[in-house]
């Protein structure tokens, strides 16, 4: 069983410190059941080589690699440029939970994962929750992308932004991915693995668009109702996808979404 004990006290006191152990409110962290959710991804698939793009207080760092250091030589790659703005105590947590097989690379993202990827870095696990535009988001998936193992999970944190649905509406159209779960909340504020079924109200215009000339469904429908973000698991808070083969696309390739 994976020790949460030092990540639960932080989310229970809603306090973090900085090197001078001064108290600071902690805010901008996965919840919980999001964390929870991660390791279950990592806990299933033995999952020891892992990157994050965004760290902040840590929180998330600390579930991810509270799980994967479950299988012995693990390693996890922190790509964090404003760390210091975040008075470091995303590593200082780390540390004073005893992890030390972790590398923080402070740069901006689109920096540093071109240079990762030139260096033929691999990894198997990748948590995405740095600038959160569509474009900025695409470029970390980008690369990622180019550095994940096949049955390796790539998954992104705060799925509810506009942002975030429309960017994962066209990364779902990959042919090397396949949704793997979302963390779902529900009205009892429970986190599930699973995909809630399409609202009352779609139903009618999908069935409808099920008739029309595929060639002409994108004119007469948005984009939305013929592939609902319900249908597609885009109702959660974190999205995983797992690389099921390699990305072999050719050049003109492109989907609606």
């Amino acid at each position: 069983m994976v020790n949460n004990t030092f990540v639960e006290a932080l989310l229970e006191k809603k306090i973090v410190h900085d090197e001078a152990l001064n108290e600071i409110p902690l805010h901008s962290a996965v919840s919980e059941k999001e964390g929870k959710f991660l390791q279950k991804i990592i806990t299933e698939n033995k999952f020891k080589n892992t990157i994050e793009i965004g760290c902040a207080y840590g929180v998330s760092s600390l579930y991810i690699c509270a799980a994967s250091s479950e299988y012995g030589n693990y390693s996890h790659t922190v790509i964090d440029a404003f760390q210091k703005d975040w008075k470091n105590v995303g590593i200082l947590n780390l540390k004073r939970a005893g992890f030390t097989s972790f590398e923080l690379i402070e740069k901006l993202s689109e920096i540093a994962l071109p240079q990762l990827l030139e260096k033929n870095k691999k990894y198997d696990f990748a948590f995405i929750d740095g600038w959160h535009t569509f474009d900025h988001v695409m470029i970390d998936f980008f690369y990622v992308n180019r550095m994940l193992e096949v049955g390796g999970v790539i998954t992104f944190h705060d799925l509810e932004m506009p942002s975030q649905k429309k960017l994962f509406r066209y990364i779902l159209n990959y042919p090397c991915y396949e949704f793997y779960g979302a963390a779902v909340k529900t009205s009892g504020g429970k986190t599930l693995n699973v995909r809630i079924k399409e609202t009352f109200f779609e139903l009618p215009l999908r069935l409808l668009s099920k008739i029309v000339p595929k060639r002409n469904r994108y004119e007469m429908f948005s984009a939305e109702i013929l592939k609902s973000n319900v249908e597609l698991g885009l109702n959660g808070t974190v999205l995983a996808i797992r690389k099921i083969k390699d990305d072999n696309r050719n050049w003109k390739w492109f989907e609606n979404f």
